[in-house]
């Protein structure tokens, strides 16, 4: 059996009865008119009266590097089921959240809660009164479909316990929650955390990659534990180009920005003038400032440099790390999308959000260190994750690719 797999058993027989309330398992009169407004035929809808997600980051709603339970309220999956008119319930994380988000603007280095934004905080507040888990939204921060299928919140590896608590009951993975949650519609979201680890410039597999054989045995598993369930779904595929993800810039975009660079005592050397390597701005940026003003008063400036340092977290990708995490990256959206095909799933990408992330946003070191919004509209303050208009895109993507595939071939355009 799938739990016995899982190793849950035992806690399942106590969690199933507790914690699969009636506000899950239930659902509601659909809105027939409302379904049609937002682009979802009614036939499409009648399967998404008892919804379950169950994802990384991007399906929970985190956003500028922590969430409250007001951007769980604008999470992808949470828009969805709004947007069709089926009830959604989300874990509602207090403030200042778990952790508190980034504030803008980014140069004050600051998080909503005044502590700094570049030490990882370890604050995270407790539900919302009146809050029962598990809830319809069972995607957790920074999970790999490995950990959906083994981490629960006495499990959860790389920090993440405080956070799977906030989500997921006791001795419960997000896969067996879904399960014991009788769904008759499932999102599927993983990928993400599988490769972008690997942008801080250094490949290591099973520490900053996970393999392409252990990602498609664990995400088999996941399509297993979905099936066994009879539910429908859309699996969403991590298919984007990462050249274009919006914390990467080129070496000559760091370039043309010397004299901003020069503002805050930091000299950009020569060698990004005709490198061919990308830089994780979210990691060299904040160094480059903070380091240069802590050698202003010694007479002394940090030279910002492209140059890629073999087997070092220096936040440079070569072209041919580029392409590896790109190849990568296509090996698990063909078994996503080879998934979706076998079974009848609707299917999105990721890179419907974030292949275009960057257009329009030229990267100019004064409106990065003093905007609102740094890396874009679509973008929060983290530079990885969907800002609420960019939650309602992949919404909007993922309603597209339901209507299509679920829609009894009447697509029906939204007003």
């Amino acid at each position: 059996m799938f739990f016995h797999r899982l190793g849950v058993a035992s806690c399942l027989a106590i969690t199933v009865a507790a914690c699969a309330s009636d506000r899950i398992t239930s659902g509601s009169a659909l809105d027939e008119s409302r379904q049609v407004a937002n682009g979802v035929s009614p036939s499409a809808a009648a399967l998404m009266s008892n919804y379950v997600a169950i994802g990384t980051s991007v399906s929970m709603g985190w956003r500028s590097d922590g969430i409250t339970g007001a951007e769980q309220a604008e999470s992808w999956p949470a828009v969805l089921a709004a947007d069709v008119g089926v009830p959604f319930s989300v874990p509602s994380i207090q403030a200042p959240g778990c952790k508190p988000m980034i504030a803008a603007p980014l140069i004050n280095f600051k998080r909503t809660d005044g502590t700094p934004s570049l030490v990882d905080s370890r604050v995270c507040a407790p539900n919302e009164p009146g809050v029962t888990l598990p809830t319809h939204n069972l995607a957790v921060e920074n999970a790999t479909a490995k950990e959906a299928l083994n981490g629960t919140p006495e499990t959860a590896s790389q920090g993440r316990g405080p956070v799977t608590s906030r989500v997921l009951p006791s001795c419960m993975t997000q896969v067996s929650a879904m399960v014991a949650s009788h769904p008759t519609f499932v999102s599927i979201e993983f990928g993400g955390n599988e490769l972008l680890p690997a942008q801080v410039g250094i490949l290591v597999p099973g520490l900053t990659y996970t393999p392409f054989a252990q990602y498609r045995t664990d995400l088999q598993a996941i399509v297993d534990a979905v099936k066994s369930t009879g539910a429908a779904a859309v699996i969403v595929s991590p298919r984007l180009d990462l050249r274009n993800f919006p914390t990467l810039r080129t070496s000559q975009e760091i370039a043309s920005q010397r004299a901003a660079f020069a503002a805050y005592n930091v000299r950009v050397s020569a060698d990004c003038d005709d490198s061919p390597n990308y830089i994780f701005v979210r990691g060299v940026v904040p160094r480059a400032i903070l380091t240069g003003a802590g050698l202003a008063p010694y007479g002394l400036q940090y030279t910002l440099s492209c140059n890629d340092v073999p087997g070092t977290q220096d936040y440079v990708l070569t072209p041919t790390d580029i392409a590896f995490i790109n190849d990568l990256d296509a090996q698990m959206s063909d078994e996503v999308e080879r998934h979706a095909a076998e079974n009848g799933w609707a299917t999105f990408a990721l890179g419907v959000l974030y292949d275009r992330s960057k257009d329009d946003v030229p990267f100019d070191l004064f409106s990065y260190l003093t905007s609102d919004e740094p890396y874009g509209h679509w973008i929060s303050l983290d530079g990885v994750h969907a800002s609420a208009a960019g939650q309602k895109k992949l919404a909007q993507a993922a309603r597209v690719a339901i209507q299509k595939t679920y829609g009894a071939g009447r697509a029906i355009a939204s007003r």
